[in-house]
């Protein structure tokens, strides 16, 4: 008798399973897709926490976990009306409304108008997020730096 994967001659067991049995392994088999959903969105929600907790630990160690999901949540569902709907382009609005706030949306009118054209695709517009919040804070960085004291040597 050999035994492994792709192996064709191993006797098998074919008697009847207690009904128990079967009733276990048929719900181990069948994920609803609320619950299929629900395990994709705490996935989604760990991995954002988990980018700003290595990104921003000192923000993060003052945050309080249950606040920054219902805060994502909100977001994510902004996000959705902008017509990001994919994963990526989610977590790029849900990611920039943290580093500026969850109104920039409106607030920012150069923001409101790239997630308002019905036109622009939803990956373009998730990196026009990303280039803009780049831009943003290298101008910030850079004005910090310029405003320093400078030594009198």
């Amino acid at each position: 008798m050999k035994a492994g994967i792709g192996v064709t001659d191993v006797p098998r067991h074919n008697a009847p399973l207690p009904a128990l049995v079967r009733a276990v392994e048929m719900s181990m088999n069948q994920i609803s897709s609320e619950q299929w959903s629900r395990m994709g969105r705490d996935s989604f929600d760990a991995r954002l926490v988990a980018i700003i907790r290595r990104n921003h630990p000192e923000q993060a160690a003052k945050m309080d976990f249950g606040s920054l999901i219902g805060a994502f949540h909100r977001q994510t569902a902004k996000a959705r009306r902008y017509g990001l709907n994919d994963e990526h382009s989610v977590a790029t609005y849900v990611y920039t409304a943290w580093l500026m706030g969850e109104e920039f949306d409106t607030r920012i009118p150069a923001v409101a108008q790239i997630l308002g054209d019905k036109k622009m695709l939803a990956p373009d517009k998730a990196r026009a997020l990303g280039n803009f919040s780049k831009l943003v804070f290298r101008t910030l960085s850079g004005a910090a730096a310029n405003d320093a004291p400078r030594s009198a040597a």
